[in-house]
């Protein structure tokens, strides 16, 4: 009896791994449900990376999917060389998903396209290189992390850093950004930038880095952790939803003469809200804290006579509608106030300055067609490369 049990048990086994074996190779033959081989791993100072030489699978908003090769330096990027080529003008874009641009082909993002636009009507000889250190949900904290830790060996000449109101303000603060398994910045009593890392002890990120290797070798555990985390995310945002209407509807019964507009359309997404003469107050301390990064990144870039731009990218006004909207919501809302407000801020720190909100607002009035599915479509990709290629030929002409 009990060698007819073992067997069963074995047999039972070895049919169960058989199946998993099986959904394995569907998953990565088919990429069923998205599932693919994790590219990205747990970093003990950026919360995660992307894994070298690792290829890719995407299907986020674009029709189709998206597929490539990680560099061998861990970034989504042609692959590079350390030594700076002759006659060529480095520069390092520093950024999240807007610059990581997982939505479209490498060859079609604004960095491909600009490079190539410029080099090809090079009159001087001079040609540019653009090298993407963009990954999604960085904020500044993680970008000067990176310029500080892994630009420099490159030599680059200029350093670009693309600010997106959208979430790097959300995101720069542990108090209200969704995701806190990553480093935050903390400015002292006497005005220092103090790192906080303390995400790598918790047990959150050490089983991260525990699964880590199953992740990287199987599409069925990749695709189970990814669904687990979505489900947790959802499960917070939810939490935080019902928090919301709560205390929303708290104040309202607190002033029975209140205006009760739908709640799909009475209020500003929070980092617009600084868009007004009603700014909500911890988005307007993040956003101090965001000018405190990207002046610490200019100044380190002045110690190294790299040459420092700031692009401010756009937000959902740019359209009328979305404007006409928010300003039934708040009548004194500014869509060009970030655009206005950084232009100040680059020009009291002395460095280049990019505000791209009234150059896609021009965009979409000519063309008449949408420039983004979430992120920049195609079209966008074209208007902001355009855009960024005027720009560097004032600065590099002037050379």
């Amino acid at each position: 009896m009990k060698s007819n049990t073992l067997k069963t048990i074995i047999l039972s086994v070895g049919i169960f791994l058989f199946f998993l074996a099986v959904l394995e190779l569907v998953f990565r033959a088919t990429h069923l449900f998205g599932a693919r081989i994790s590219w990205a791993q747990p970093d003990t100072l950026l919360g995660y990376k992307f894994t070298p030489g690792r290829t890719y699978w995407s299907l986020k908003e674009n029709d189709h999917p998206i597929t490539g090769k990680i560099n061998s330096f861990g970034w989504r990027d042609e692959e590079w060389s350390i030594k700076k080529p002759d006659n060529v003008y480095r520069i390092a874009v520093l950024g999240d998903s807007v610059v990581e641009a997982i939505e479209v082909e490498l060859d079609r993002t604004f960095m491909a396209i600009a490079q190539n636009q410029f080099n090809q009507h090079s009159k001087n000889g001079m040609k540019i290189e653009l090298m993407s250190f963009g990954r999604t949900s960085f904020t500044q904290t993680e970008e000067l992390l990176v310029l500080k830790n892994m630009v420099e060996q490159f030599s680059p000449d200029m350093v670009m850093v693309l600010f997106l109101p959208l979430n790097d303000i959300q995101d720069v603060s542990f108090k209200t950004t969704p995701n806190r398994l990553r480093p935050f910045f903390h400015v002292s009593e006497t005005g220092e930038l103090q790192l906080d890392t303390s995400f790598t002890q918790t047990k959150e990120f050490q089983t991260k880095q525990f699964i880590n290797w199953f992740k990287q070798h199987s599409a069925l555990i990749s695709l189970m952790t990814e669904r687990y985390n979505m489900f947790q995310n959802q499960r917070v945002m939810r939490a935080k939803k019902q928090a919301k209407e709560t205390s929303r509807k708290g104040e309202a019964c607190a002033d029975d003469s209140a205006d009760m507009i739908p709640k799909d359309s009475a209020f500003l997404p929070k980092y617009l809200t600084l868009c007004t003469a009603n700014p909500d107050s911890a988005y307007l301390d993040n956003y101090r804290l965001n000018k405190v990064l990207i002046k610490a990144m200019a100044d380190f870039c002045k110690s190294k006579n790299y040459r420092f731009m700031l692009v401010t990218v756009d937000n959902e006004a740019y359209i009328d509608k979305m404007e006409n909207q928010f300003k039934q919501i708040d009548p004194t809302f500014n869509p060009n106030w970030f655009e206005d407000d950084m232009q100040q801020f680059a020009s009291s720190i002395d460095v280049e300055y990019l505000g791209l909100q009234r150059v896609f607002r021009s965009a979409y009035a000519e063309k008449g067609i949408p420039l983004h599915w979430g992120h920049w479509n195609y079209e966008g990709h074209e208007v902001a490369a355009n855009a960024i290629v005027e720009k560097l030929k004032t600065i590099i002409n002037q050379m």
